[in-house]
């Protein structure tokens, strides 16, 4: 259950920095060396990209929190 709880994490942390900062991603990017894939797909869809992928690290966040409690 765990492992939901990081996922959803980490798509959090990825759908904010969509929607807010794309260059941050970017940056990334060129530092991790191609370990993070920024397509121009994305840049160019970014805010309806991040909103789901803060919706669905909504629902990990909430699945896991039923399941524990």
């Amino acid at each position: 259950m765990i492992f939901i709880l990081i996922i959803g994490i980490i798509t959090l942390i990825f759908g904010l920095l969509l929607l807010v900062s794309p260059n941050t991603i970017l940056k990334m990017e060129r530092q991790a060396n191609r370990l993070v894939m920024t397509d121009p797909f994305f840049m160019k869809y970014r805010i309806p990209i991040g909103s789901g992928l803060l919706v669905a690290a909504a629902y990990m966040l909430y699945t896991y929190s039923v399941t524990i409690g």
